[in-house]
């Protein structure tokens, strides 16, 4: 699954990289000809805006409420309190302030882009989906709206209309390498790396610093077998964002050193043993791998508890590293609208003095959608949150 970031999951940032970019709020104080009325429903509604520009957000929140009091009837101090509340995360009341914002100018383009976005990040897809279709009919020529949709439509596995999203927002700002890195992050999950590895490429040349797409480049180039390039690839975005830590990446780069190949191999093989082990001592049965990435040293497994199938995410974390390196699970909702939690193993490489794998983190539950980026692969800190892909606000 793909949240919203400025940069995706993953969108990552999550995401993912849609992506959060918000709107600089720029205004004057009031001087001498206010003297004589400091307390003036435009004095307070400027104080409180200044406030939120300092990032003083608690202190703006009561002022835009007093505002709000005096001047029922104007949407502005409504609109301003959402992003107030956006900004501390306190999701509903931004999601009440841009909806009472709209109904007071329901043409008003940036409160129904941010309300959009609160409904993403609340995981109601169809929903924000459906506002920024709003948007759109409102601003057919607004690359931002394409793209917000575009990430809808992405989470909801709807990837063919993720893709008409990107190619619309991709002609309206042909130079906006979030596009392109978007496009690609769905031609990722759709396994076309050649389009993929395209996107990612043209996103690049128009942000070279964008490291969650030289990332990504190298994941598709993975997949795609261009192990040399991947590695290269992936190199280059671990030296723009030292979060990005890739176990093995001396192996894949080179292929043909079969003595590597076997030691990561005999490796992986221990690595293994070593999850079944401890998942058959935690009352696991029938253990599988559903997909693993060897030179990654993770994989997904599945195993029966108490008589129901549970996803299992295995990986290694080495003594030098923080970061983890997961598979990607499809974070889609249940009946209910709950992600399903799985569980996550995490184990600690043999030493080279020969000393035994250790279980270092074992979560029975464990909800991947707070850590998912990426569609394939997933790097999260150990010991903080992952970069959340969001929507961009206004």
């Amino acid at each position: 699954m793909f949240l919203y970031t400025a940069n995706p999951i993953m969108f990552p940032n999550k995401t993912a990289s849609l992506f959060l970019r918000t709107m600089l709020l720029t205004g004057t104080l009031f001087v001498a000809g206010c003297a004589n009325s400091a307390d003036a429903p435009a004095v307070v509604l400027e104080r409180a805006r200044i406030l939120l520009e300092r990032e003083q957000i608690e202190e703006s929140i009561p002022l835009f409420s007093e505002a709000i009091a005096a001047m029922p009837d104007d949407p502005e101090p409504r609109y301003l309190r959402g992003l107030a509340y956006e900004k501390l995360d306190v999701l509903e009341r931004a999601l009440t302030d841009y909806t009472d914002c709209l109904r007071l100018d329901k043409d008003r383009t940036d409160a129904l882009n941010n309300k959009a976005v609160v409904l993403a990040k609340l995981m109601r897809f169809e929903e924000a989906a459906a506002e920024f279709t709003r948007l759109v009919n409102l601003d057919p020529q607004d690359p931002l709206a394409y793209r917000n949709r575009g990430l809808c439509h992405f989470d909801l596995e709807h990837y063919d209309a993720a893709l008409l999203d990107y190619d619309k927002a991709i002609q309206l700002a042909p130079e906006d390498a979030a596009g392109w890195f978007q496009r690609g992050n769905v031609f990722l999950e759709k396994s076309e790396y050649p389009k993929a590895v395209e996107d990612y490429s043209k996103a690049i040349g128009f942000d070279e610093l964008l490291a969650k797409a030289w990332m990504n480049r190298g994941v598709a180039r993975y997949q795609n077998g261009d192990k040399a390039l991947a590695s290269a690839d992936l190199q280059k975005a671990q030296a723009l964002d030292d979060n990005i830590i890739l176990p093995g990446l001396d192996f894949f780069a080179d292929p043909s050193a079969s003595s590597a190949g076997s030691q990561l191999s005999d490796a992986w093989a221990t690595l293994r043993d070593a999850a079944t082990l401890h998942l058959t001592a935690q009352g696991f049965a029938d253990v599988r791998v559903v997909r693993e990435f060897p030179s990654f040293q993770c994989a997904e497994l599945s195993g029966l508890l108490a008589g129901k199938s549970r996803t299992i995410l295995l990986t290694c974390c080495p003594t030098d590293q923080t970061n983890l390196t997961v598979p990607a699970v499809a974070s889609t909702t249940d009946t209910n609208g709950v992600v399903p939690s799985c569980t996550l193993l995490v184990l600690q490489s043999p030493l080279p003095d020969g000393a035994s794998v250790r279980v270092i983190r074992f979560e029975m539950e464990w909800n991947p959608s707070s850590q998912v980026s990426q569609p394939v692969i997933v790097r999260y800190a150990a010991n903080a949150d992952g970069n959340l892909a969001e929507p961009e606000s206004r």
